[in-house]
C-alpha cells in the first residue's frame, strides 16, 4: 500500500479521514506520517481545536451534560487525595534528604543537583530546582509538626 498523497511505499501509514468523523466522515485514505501532519496542519479550516469544539456542541445541543455534575462535592475529596500523594512522596524522600543533610550536603540548590545527577525526579516528573527542594522541606517540617 501507497501514500494517497506522495505515493511513498513501504512507510507505516495513517488512516486520514478526508471528511472528519465529528462531521459524519466514514470513509479513510491512507496517508504517510509525514503527509498526515500536514493534512491536519495546513487547512486552517479544520484545525483539531475546531472540530473539538463543534464535537461538543453538537453533544451539548443533543441535551448531554458534561463534566461531573457533582464536582462541588467531588473537590474536597480530590484536594484531600492530592495532599495525601504529595505527602506520601514527600515521606519517601525523607531518607535521602536526610542523607544529603548528613554528607554536609545542606543548600537546596546543591541538593536539587544531586538528586538530579541521580536522575530522580520530583513528583510531577521533573527535573529537581532550588524551590522544589525548599518546598519539599517546607511540607515534611509540617508533616513533622503534625505528627
Amino acid at each position: 500500500m501507497k501514500c494517497w498523497e506522495c505515493e511513498i511505499e513501504g512507510e507505516s501509514l495513517h488512516n486520514h479521514h478526508p471528511v472528519p468523523r465529528s462531521r459524519g466522515g466514514t470513509k479513510t485514505i491512507p496517508l504517510c506520517e509525514s503527509c498526515h501532519s500536514k493534512a491536519h496542519h495546513r487547512k486552517k479550516n479544520m484545525n483539531t481545536s475546531k472540530l473539538t469544539k463543534e464535537a461538543l456542541w453538537r453533544v451539548r445541543a443533543r441535551g448531554v451534560k458534561l463534566g461531573n455534575p457533582r464536582y462541588k462535592d467531588a473537590l474536597p475529596k480530590a484536594r484531600a487525595a492530592k495532599k495525601t500523594y504529595a505527602d506520601d512522596f514527600a515521606l519517601s524522600m525523607k531518607p535521602t534528604i536526610d542523607l544529603y543533610r548528613k554528607a554536609g550536603i545542606e543548600g537546596f540548590t546543591a541538593i536539587a543537583m544531586n538528586l538530579n545527577q541521580q536522575a530522580r525526579t520530583t513528583r510531577k516528573g521533573c527535573d529537581w530546582t532550588a524551590q522544589s527542594v525548599k518546598n519539599l522541606i517546607k511540607r515534611l517540617d509540617a508533616i513533622i509538626e503534625r505528627v
